[in-house]
């Protein structure tokens, strides 16, 4: 047996085993009917990140010239994103969340986004204790500026922009709140807001770090999704799972 193929079965098994792992978290909160078509999905998508790994090199190039003193929390998915946003037609990008700017850096690149909103607080959550907020509004101001398109800045909770909102985007990333009664507002006012076969993406699907698991993003998201489900199909499901809207 070649090395490839003994890398492809590794890889496989691995992404299986982690596959039923994600689907066990799940299955409490998805109905009985739809449950292999999540199991499918779920290995589909845990193939791909296992087979299609960010190379660290092209990562530390693609950040290499801005302004970032924290963890990288993004740099893992940027593969999934190129996957599901480069044949898309030209888009308007908005994401709520932004801390650093690492993913609002990364969309700056792909030449058919036209345009940039950026919505953010920088007061941080309950999670984020250890972080100086002015040193990571600098550093996205920082690094916003240096994305060579149209790109706007706003601190401000996501309640209140949506309450003035009038525009549409093609592409929404939520990684704001993990509260649940926030990320069920931040899904429902994207929902809104977003064109048809537009893509929308959710941050933190597999994080649990409240003790009572209803509280955490995955129950206000996926009860959002079953709200919503005439007019979105599941596309990818790993840590982030993304949703396009149908036409």
């Amino acid at each position: 047996m070649s090395i490839k193929k003994k890398i492809f079965i590794v890889r496989f098994l691995g992404a299986f085993k982690s596959s039923v792992v994600t689907f066990t978290k799940i299955l409490p909160y998805i109905k009985k009917k739809d449950s292999l078509k999540f199991f499918f999905k779920i290995i589909f998508s845990q193939l791909f990140v296992s087979l299609n790994p960010v190379d660290n090199t092209e990562k530390d190039s693609l950040f290499s010239n801005y302004s970032f003193n924290y963890t990288d929390w993004f740099g893992d998915n940027i593969n999934v994103w190129k996957k599901y946003l480069s044949n898309i037609s030209n888009f308007d990008y908005l994401e709520i969340g932004t801390f650093e700017g690492r993913s609002a850096v990364y969309i700056g690149q792909f030449k058919n986004c036209n345009k940039i909103s950026c919505i953010d607080t920088f007061e941080g959550s309950d999670e984020h204790k250890e972080i100086d907020f002015n040193r990571v509004y600098d550093n996205c101001k920082k690094n916003l500026n240096k994305i060579k398109k149209p790109v706007e800045l706003l601190k401000s909770d996501s309640d209140s922009f949506f309450l003035n909102n009038k525009k549409k985007f093609n592409v929404i990333y939520i990684d704001g709140s993990h509260f649940y009664e926030d990320v069920k507002k931040d899904f429902d006012n994207s929902i809104k807001c977003l064109e048809k076969n537009g893509i929308l993406i959710c941050d933190d699907f597999l994080w649990f770090e409240y003790k009572n698991k209803k509280d955490n993003p995955l129950v206000a998201i996926l009860e959002s999704f079953y709200k919503y489900k005439d007019n979105l199909n599941i596309i990818f499901i790993n840590y982030q799972i993304i949703f396009k809207k149908k036409s």
